[in-house]
């Protein structure tokens, strides 16, 4: 099951952009979410809703803080619904703010969550299926449905 994981993540591209963009902008920000790459253990065990937390937690200029999660991708935005699920409860908490990294292209493109659930919603993307797991669907996402991209 992790292996197929990290197979499938070996490669970690959007987390350092992500960092690099909010240096660039001079957004203080803290690590929160876990990072299963960098654990060799049973991390299934840790409950799916602390396993879905968001990446960091960034502080606007007003100094509001916000969650922060980072993700890459080739082709198209793969978002597992159980993530999603356990990413509305963390919204409640903290607003979430999307890092979308196309890697093909080095663009970059940003959205909050509730934009997420409305393209969602009005878009009915496609619902696929990870090989690792009977509960690992997830919705793929279309670029051109996200705000527009910005190149890194």
């Amino acid at each position: 099951m992790i292996a197929d994981f990290k197979v499938r993540n070996k490669n970690r591209i959007a987390e350092p952009r992500a960092i690099e963009y909010l240096n660039r902008r001079m957004i203080p920000y803290v690590r929160s979410g876990l990072d299963a790459l960098d654990f060799n253990g049973p991390i299934w065990k840790v409950p799916s809703f602390i396993r879905s937390m968001p990446d960091y937690i960034i502080f606007t200029q007003e100094e509001e803080p916000l969650f922060f999660e980072a993700k890459g991708f080739k082709g198209s935005v793969k978002l597992k619904i159980k993530d999603l699920k356990n990413y509305r409860i963390w919204n409640n908490h903290l607003p979430i703010i999307f890092f979308f990294y196309d890697v093909e292209n080095k663009a970059y493109c940003e959205a909050m969550f509730e934009e997420i659930v409305d393209i969602i919603k009005t878009r009915k993307p496609e619902i696929k299926l990870y090989p690792d797991g009977i509960d690992n669907k997830y919705y793929e996402i279309a670029p051109h449905w996200l705000p527009d991209f910005t190149n890194f």
